[in-house]
C-alpha cells in the first residue's frame, strides 16, 4: 500500500485520511521508508466522526469579496512551507515552528468549509523531509501528527450539524514521482498478465492507478497554493497537477490568514482555465 492510501475516517460530513508511514527505531526514534507499515497505536485506532465545521457564506459576502460561488476551486492543495524559518526568526525551535502551523492548518479546514471548499489537501511531511534532523522527524511523527489528530476531533465536538462536507487530506511520506512510479508497475503488471493492452493505456488508465484517485472524489487539485515564497512543487501531485492554477503567497505557513485565502480564491476566479486550448 503506497502512502497516500491507509486507514481513514468516514462520515457524511469529514473525512479525514490518516497516511503516516512510520518504523519506532530500537533507539527510541523514528525512521520510515515508502514501504514501512503504519505502527503508531494512535494512528490505527478506528475513528469515530471526525469533524464537522460550521459552513457558510451569504451571496451578498462572496460578491463583496469579489467571489461568485459557480467558480470556486473543489480542490485546494497546499504546500504549508516555511515553519522551520518562521521557527528560526524568532529564535525558537523547529517544534515551534510546527506547532504554530498546526494552527493555521486547522485555520485553512474552517476557511475552505465557510468559503465552499469541498477538498483540502496539504503536503504535510514529504519522502524527502526523513533527511531532517532525527530530534524533529521524531518530534513530527510521535507528537505532532499525534496531536493534530486530537485537534480535530476537539473541533468535532465544537461543530455544528450545518455542513455540506470538507474532505482533508494530510499527504504524508509521499511523493509525486513515486507516485507515478507505482501507477506505471502496476499497469505493466497487468499488461504482462494480459488483463489489458499496450494499446489500452491512456491517461484515464493512469489517473485511476495514482493513490489520489483511490481516496478523493475530485483527485486533482484545481488551486494550489504554496507560502514562503518559493516558487516550486517540491515532488508534490506531479500528474495531478498538471492543470492546476498556482499561487504563491509571499509569507510563511505560520503567517497565512483568511485574507491571503480569500485572495488566492479570488486570483483563482480569475483566470482562464484552457486545459492546453484557446478560448474561443
Amino acid at each position: 500500500m503506497c502512502s497516500f492510501l491507509s486507514k481513514y475516517l468516514r462520515s457524511k460530513t469529514f473525512t479525514l485520511p490518516l497516511q503516516l508511514r512510520c518504523l519506532q527505531g530500537g533507539g527510541g526514534g523514528v525512521a520510515g521508508d515508502f514501504n514501512s507499515p503504519i505502527l503508531h497505536k494512535n494512528l490505527m485506532m478506528p475513528l469515530r466522526q471526525f469533524c464537522k465545521l460550521p459552513i457558510g457564506v451569504s451571496k451578498e459576502e462572496l460578491l463583496r469579496e469579489g467571489l461568485q460561488p459557480e467558480l470556486m476551486p473543489k480542490h485546494v492543495a497546499i504546500i504549508p512551507d516555511g515553519n522551520r524559518r518562521w521557527a528560526k526568526e524568532r529564535g525558537l525551535s523547529p517544534e515551534k515552528g510546527h506547532e504554530a502551523g498546526k494552527k493555521v492548518l486547522g485555520d485553512l479546514c474552517r476557511y475552505c468549509s465557510k468559503w465552499g471548499v469541498k477538498v483540502l489537501s496539504a503536503y504535510a511531511f514529504s519522502t524527502e523531509n526523513w533527511s531532517r534532523p532525527k530530534a524533529e522527524v521524531t518530534f513530527l511523527m510521535t507528537s505532532y501528527f499525534e496531536r493534530l489528530t486530537e485537534e480535530f476531533m476537539r473541533l468535532a465536538e465544537e461543530s455544528t450539524k450545518d455542513n455540506t462536507g470538507l474532505h482533508f487530506v494530510a499527504a504524508l511520506n509521499y511523493a509525486g514521482r513515486y507516485d507515478i512510479t507505482q501507477a506505471t508497475k502496476k499497469i505493466a503488471s497487468k499488461v504482462k498478465d494480459g488483463v489489458i493492452q499496450l494499446e489500452d493505456i491512456n491517461d484515464k488508465l493512469i489517473d485511476e492507478e495514482l493513490e489520489t484517485n483511490k481516496i478523493l472524489e475530485y483527485p486533482n487539485p484545481d488551486l494550489l497554493i504554496r507560502t514562503s515564497g518559493e516558487l516550486r512543487i517540491s515532488n508534490y501531485m506531479l500528474w495531478q497537477l498538471a492543470y492546476s492554477e498556482f499561487y504563491f503567497v509571499d509569507k510563511l505557513f505560520p503567517q497565512l490568514d483568511e485574507d491571503d485565502f480569500v485572495a488566492a480564491l479570488r486570483s483563482f476566479q480569475q483566470r482562464q482555465r484552457r486545459y492546453g486550448g484557446h478560448k474561443i
